[in-house]
């Protein structure tokens, strides 16, 4: 069987795009696990991707390897989609027509339909815009609440535990998120466990932060979601948006200086690779309304596509 792929990556999270048509009916999961493999592609999430006979619309179906299991979003993914659609074959595909200086992308997903907005100059994609409010309020119906476990205080934000890293240090000072030893990754997993058997939330989806900014953004951030499996995604769109609502909730946004709405941009640093922070920069574009987050867009410094080609399996 051979299948047509893009490969690419949003601040080193790594997204393999794979034609629908092309995939063996009823064994696409299945399909997406292995070639995510370090036999195959490699990759964090495959975008599985569905003509849908409208003009400038697509569907796609997102597969995550460590929970084997289809999920309803993912902000890197989008964010590589959008650069594909451009710069490789994809785009004429799926009946994509490059327009300038925007090109605008209705992609449908299990978690609700999601707008691009990719910027193109001389033919070639620029920044992608992602659409990311349905996640946002999948995150409240999914609940957002603190959490406590042997004295430190977590969030939950939805599907994802979101932890302040410095909290962290204060009860385990010899905590090291930069070359993550084993004591500290034990700690992590311990906490995760009692995060899923607490929530009942059954995927890997973990954010690390804190304030101390080196690049000039506003905090800084790593998604060591499984690190018992040595899965980190130095970058992950869905866990920025998780971390705003966790900030907001915390009260940690200084811009609304004591109000309840308006709106902020969050600059986040990623992408260096497993260490908490990084040389690039997640944007989150947010409205909030009465304390609560009510839309989000998010966008990357760094989405690039890195190879076309097809796979033989």
């Amino acid at each position: 069987m051979k299948l047509d792929f893009v490969r690419g990556h949003m601040g080193g999270n790594l997204i393999v795009l794979i034609p629908g048509e092309q995939m063996p009916v009823g064994l696409e999961l299945e399909t997406a696990i292995k070639l995510l493999g370090p036999n195959y592609l490699y990759g964090h999430e495959m975008g599985i991707l569905y003509s849908t006979g409208k003009p400038h619309e697509l569907a796609v179906k997102i597969a995550e390897p460590i929970s084997k299991c289809f999920i309803s979003a993912c902000g890197g993914l989008t964010q590589v989609l959008g650069a594909a659609l451009i710069d490789t074959g994809f785009g004429e595909m799926f009946g994509i027509q490059k327009r300038e200086p925007l090109t605008e992308v209705i992609l449908h997903t299990a978690g609700g339909s999601v707008k691009l907005e990719i910027e193109v100059t001389s033919n070639k994609a620029g920044r992608v815009k992602t659409g990311m409010k349905n996640f946002v309020e999948e995150c409240y119906d999914r609940g957002v609440r603190p959490l406590q476990f042997n004295g430190l205080e977590i969030m939950q934000a939805g599907k994802f535990l979101v932890i302040n890293a410095d909290r962290f240090k204060e009860l385990y000072p010899w905590a090291d998120f930069m070359n993550w030893d084993q004591e500290t990754m034990a700690k992590v997993v311990e906490i995760q466990n009692q995060f899923i058997a607490t929530t009942g939330e059954d995927e890997y989806n973990v954010v690390l932060y804190d304030w101390n900014s080196e690049h000039g953004a506003d905090l800084r951030a790593v998604y060591p979601h499984a690190v018992a499996e040595d899965y980190f995604e130095p970058s992950c769109g869905t866990g920025t948006v998780a971390l705003g609502i966790a900030a907001l909730f915390w009260g940690e946004l200084p811009w609304l200086k004591g109000n309840s709405s308006g709106s902020a941009n969050l600059k986040v640093e990623c992408g260096g690779g497993n260490e908490l922070g990084g040389p690039e920069m997640t944007e989150l574009d947010m409205t909030i309304e009465n304390g609560f987050m009510q839309t989000a867009a998010l966008s990357h410094s760094n989405v690039e596509i890195t190879s076309v080609g097809e796979v033989w399996l």
